[in-house]
């Protein structure tokens, strides 16, 4: 323990004093620090490139989570923009005026095929709800179709723009105080407007005229809005005019609507 001390104490008197680095020294002590470098730099590169993968890991979080609370919000926005308009639609048909005297039952559009987007549509109000065949189907703003088929618990809406109707809708053209008949004949795609047809030649029919169902036959309540007159010409013999009508209601753009049921114009008009 002696000697130790000794030699310990020799040893620190020597490294206090100033000298040059010896060649042996020197290559070991760049041997040590070039074992250092290739131990420690792939320990650094490894532990760098884990922080960087663990920061892109938690960035790649992060940015999953804000998506989610984005697409959250949009969808948040989405159905309340449609509950909305699903809410002021209803409001304005229980605002119509005249909706008592049709007995009405509020119905929404459950399916809508796109192959026949201006042809028919599924309602969800059937036979359980008093709902028959050739019942008026309309929105708060005027005439869209009529009951085609009848289920249960829902039935079929044919349009009054459908180009396969059974049989013709028959329209009054309210004009100075007076009527003028006349019947839908089609739909013309082209222009997106009604073609009625049947109308004498001894009236003459003025755009913007208001056309309404005439009530006649007893199939739809009388009085109901269709649409105005933006066309007239005769026929292809030239023996009546034909009108064209762009309707009132959106066809293209309806979510609510309600069947006339029943109305006492309908008694009046078909003189039963």
């Amino acid at each position: 323990m002696l000697f130790g001390l000794i030699i310990f104490i020799m040893l620190v008197g020597l490294s206090l004093r100033e000298r040059n680095t010896s060649v042996p020294e020197q290559i070991a002590g760049d041997s040590a620090a070039l074992g250092q470098r290739i131990v420690s730099y792939p320990a650094l590169f490894i532990s760098h490139n884990l922080s960087n993968l663990v920061n892109m890991w938690n960035a790649e979080e992060e940015n999953r989570q804000l998506k989610a609370k984005i697409k959250g919000f949009s969808q948040v926005e989405a159905d309340n923009y449609r509950l909305e308009k699903e809410n002021k639609e209803l409001r304005d048909l229980l605002k119509t005026a005249s909706i008592a005297d049709y007995d009405p039952e509020i119905a929404t559009i459950i399916a809508r095929n796109q192959d026949e987007w201006m042809n028919t549509f599924i309602i969800n109000k059937g036979e359980s709800a008093g709902i028959k065949e050739n019942m008026a189907v309309m929105t708060n703003n005027g005439l869209v179709g009529r009951i085609k088929k009848v289920n249960a618990y829902s039935s079929q809406v044919e349009l009054i723009s459908s180009s396969v109707k059974a049989s013709k809708i028959s329209v009054s053209l309210q004009q100075s105080g007076s009527e003028i008949f006349g019947m839908i004949n089609h739909y013309d795609d082209s222009k997106s407007l009604l073609v009625l047809s049947d109308i004498e030649n001894n009236v003459k029919v003025k755009v913007g005229t208001k056309v309404t169902t005439s009530g006649l036959g007893g199939q739809f309540p009388k009085g109901i809005l269709i649409g105005r007159v933006k066309k007239v010409e005769n026929d292809e013999f030239g023996l009546s005019q034909m009108a064209y009508v762009e309707t009132e209601a959106n066809l293209n753009d309806i979510t609510q609507v309600y069947v006339a049921k029943k109305s006492p114009k309908v008694t009046e008009g078909s003189g039963s």
